[in-house]
């Protein structure tokens, strides 16, 4: 007889692994649609909210003070390689940054104070993904086989105890057909539904989320020469994840003929939430030695973020005569960890033609393996291990300039690189099943390039930005050990976002 039982080890259930983390130390450009429309690139240029986060000693440069009000819409497409291409898209309207900064006149030593406060969004997480194709050789049933083995039916947690759970009982009542069935008890083994493969597979993901950095800012400018900048970072983070693997048999292989369950398919169902928050502090410092040029400096400590997560799931199965089954988690899970945010180094020159305009190029250090979790309740070593060894260190480059067509008109432009966060042996995957012997690298460079122009009449203006940014990603929908089953497909997503950002602005 089948029970559902209260599921145990829910931290071997829902550890983090290194994707999170990549999803969390990843950066983008950052700031108004000044900042944005010039690649990000203001380090050393100064004088944008963006440098509440990126290097406090910008602010010094502000002559007056200001409001900046920045909506964005994002739209984001998809195209993903499974077992065969698919493309989906997803839009959002958001506000990605809000600033004040308030001006204070000094003395001849330290010309003037500014203090600002405002965020800038600091990581971007909405994109529709689609992936589908036929597996002639596997199944995520297996993969919660294999999960099963060894142990008794009875003892079963996580997922394995969702998929042994889900059945429906057949005309013989000694027999059920359920997502795993029950094959031995010494061993334990189980077998799933589908494990032989000839299954279509369909997965879909939704995911949207934030990462806002609010700066607490404050700049000085000394003999009006040198900038010095200090801001405490207080980033927050949101984040949502609806995800559905779904399994059908087209082909009517599994019918209750030659060993086979009547099943027409099972469709799992998982959604997962994040939220958090943590400190940090950033430095900075702002010299120019002459009116045409400038070179900056920051450093920005890494974080450690307190995240809450909430995780639940269901599985549903639908037999050939039209019956179904469906299980879930008697209550959602809810648990607390730490993750640690890396640390960043910039430093950037900028080059200007007064009441012309400017061009701004500068670099960027993040060492991604001080990234990782940590956790009263459960133990991250291997999670941990896999980060240091498949991530590594990366240098970003952003290069931006500015032209200015008369007193109230500009344009930008601006491009920026940002180098992936593993290290090359951990962007290799197989892009045939059948032939793993073949490894393909991913290049998984984040690219932004962006336009940008504004306009100003007395204390108002409006500056707008286009940014269009491509990325890549890899990874396993399930992991399958058996080497008569294995190797499962991996899911290739090519991402191209279309980015239009409006800054409503006010001098004070």
């Amino acid at each position: 007889m089948r029970m559902l039982w209260a599921l145990l080890g829910a931290g071997s259930l829902l550890a983090q692994t290194e994707l999170d983390a990549e999803r969390w130390s990843q950066s983008i450009p950052q700031g108004s649609a000044r900042a944005l429309g010039m690649g990000g690139a203001f380090t050393a240029l100064g004088g944008d909210p963006s440098n509440l986060t990126q290097n406090p000693a910008g602010i010094g440069l502000f002559m007056r003070g200001g409001l900046w009000l920045t909506p964005t819409l994002s739209v984001s497409t998809t195209s993903s390689s499974y077992l065969g291409p698919a493309q989906d898209s997803r839009s959002h309207l958001g506000l990605s940054q809000f600033a004040a900064i308030f001006h204070v006149k000094g003395g001849r030593t330290i010309t003037h104070w500014n203090f600002g406060v405002g965020y800038n969004q600091e990581g971007f997480f909405v994109q529709n993904t689609l992936a589908q194709g036929f597996n002639t050789r596997n199944s995520i049933t297996q993969a919660f086989a294999e999960q099963a083995e060894g142990i008794p039916d009875t003892l079963l947690f996580g997922s394995p105890a969702l998929a042994y759970n889900t059945f429906v009982q057949s005309p013989t009542p000694s027999t059920t057909w359920g997502v795993i069935d029950l094959v031995s008890t010494n061993p334990w083994r189980y077998k799933g539904v589908f494990s032989d493969g000839g299954i279509f597979q369909d997965i879909s993901r939704q995911e949207k989320g934030r990462l806002n950095t609010w700066g607490v800012s404050v700049g000085l400018c000394y003999q009006n020469m040198v900038f010095f900048g200090a801001s405490l970072l207080i980033r927050s983070l949101n984040y949502s994840n609806l995800y559905r693997f779904r399994e059908i048999d087209t082909e009517n292989r599994y019918n209750g003929q030659n060993g086979t369950s009547p099943v027409d398919q099972i469709v799992l169902r998982e959604k997962y939430t994040s939220s958090g928050s943590g400190f940090g502090l950033a430095v900075g410092v702002l010299v120019e030695p002459l009116d045409y040029f400038r070179f900056g400096a920051s450093f920005i400590t890494g974080s450690r973020i307190n995240i809450q997560d909430e995780y639940t799931a269901d599985m549903e199965l639908l037999v050939d005569d039209g019956r179904s089954a469906l299980s879930s988690f008697e209550e959602p899970y809810q648990y607390e960890y730490t993750f640690s945010y890396p640390y960043r180094v910039n430093a950037g020159l900028a080059f200007i033609i007064p009441e012309r305009g400017a061009v701004s190029v500068e670099g960027e250090y993040l060492d991604y393996r001080t990234a990782g979790f940590t956790s009263e309740g459960y133990s991250y070593d291997i999670q941990n291990e896999n980060i240091e060894r498949s991530f590594g260190g990366a240098y970003n480059l952003r290069v931006g300039t500015e032209w200015l067509l008369s007193p109230q008109v500009s344009i930008r432009g601006g491009y920026a690189y940002y180098s992936p966060v593993r290290n090359p042996q951990a962007r290799q995957y197989y892009a045939d099943p059948l032939r793993p012997q073949n490894l393909t690298t991913l290049a998984m460079q984040r690219q932004f390039i962006s336009l940008g122009a504004s306009y100003s009449f007395g204390s108002f203006f409006v500056d707008m930005a286009y940014i269009y940014a491509m990325s890549a990603q890899v990874y396993l929908a399930y992991y399958v050990r058996n080497p008569a089953y294995a190797p499962a497909p991996n899911v290739v997503i090519q991402d191209r976002t279309h980015r239009v950002v409006t800054t409503f602005g006010l001098r004070f």
